[in-house]
């Protein structure tokens, strides 16, 4: 027995060591997808237009058609350490998007922005401070023409993109997860750029306008797949806008989602017959 031990040490000595990092490696590719009752980790926990803070935006009113240079400043009782920094543009009718990074200046930001048409605009305004995220929102209204859309970006073409909800139907105050499976020319997108850490940010608006969401995938692991997973607390139809970038150039995904009310139990019945739809 002795002499059979002493051999399987001797054996155990001459084997080449597996190294710990390929085990991390083989984990780190595995997607998970959360548990649609797991709602506490995918919550967005926001402040919106909280008191003791206020924006200053001007101008108030711009021309549609004609870059506007926007400055702003945050005010607060308590001044808190601004980071992570984000505005957000969509028109009232969830048609125009645009994610915006703010320059720093000695009294306060600074933003271009052209208006594609006329109308009413809502600006969000994100960001983080040691106590948590904070979204201070304001409407602006542009005047005058119309002008024409900007065009695809060169290359748009080329992307695949294929979205898959996680569960099939999305329900309020429930994790709903998108999952992205990016190709580009047919090969699927490993390389993604990670833009502050992500490989990509969603921004994401009710039709009525009343819920906001800003995410960012949980696992960032350069694609194919990116999955976003989001707790949606208002039922209805929401525009989502979900900026990726590869090769350099950022990319915008932009689908409509539906979002349910969760089923309710009537009559030993495992759904309501009524369930609400858009």
């Amino acid at each position: 027995m002795k002499a059979i031990i002493w051999i399987i040490a001797l054996l155990m000595a001459f084997l080449p060591a597996v190294p710990l990092r390929a085990e991390l490696d083989l984990e780190q590719e595995v997607l998970i997808i959360p548990d649609t009752h797991n709602e506490k980790p995918y919550i967005w926990n926001v402040a919106v237009n909280p008191k003791g803070y206020t924006l200053h935006l001007e101008p108030g009113g711009i021309t549609a058609g004609t870059e506007t240079v926007f400055r702003f400043s945050i005010a607060s009782k308590a001044p808190d350490t601004v980071d992570a920094l984000h505005v957000f543009i969509t028109d009232h009718d969830l048609h125009t998007f645009q994610h915006l990074r703010p320059v720093r200046e000695s009294n306060g930001y600074v933003f271009p922005y052209t208006a594609p048409r006329s109308g009413l605009y809502r600006v969000e305004v994100v960001f983080r401070t040691p106590k948590g995220w904070i979204n201070l929102r304001k409407d602006i209204r542009a005047s005058g023409k119309e002008s024409a859309e900007k065009e695809k970006k060169a290359g748009d073409d080329d992307y695949q993109i294929e979205v898959k909800l996680i569960p099939k139907k999305i329900y309020a105050d429930h994790v709903g997860t998108l999952l992205f499976t990016l190709s580009h020319k047919g090969s699927p997108v490993k390389d993604l750029e990670k833009v502050e850490g992500a490989d990509m940010q969603v921004a994401v608006w009710d039709k009525e306008m009343e819920e906001f969401v800003y995410a960012t995938p949980k696992q960032n692991l350069g694609g194919p797949q990116v999955a976003v997973s989001i707790v949606f607390t208002e039922p209805g139809t929401h525009a989502v806008f979900a900026e990726f970038r590869h090769k350099g150039v950022t990319r915008r995904v932009e689908l409509s989602l539906p979002v349910y009310f969760e089923p309710q139990h009537l009559f030993g019945s495992s759904e309501s017959s009524g369930p609400a739809w858009w």
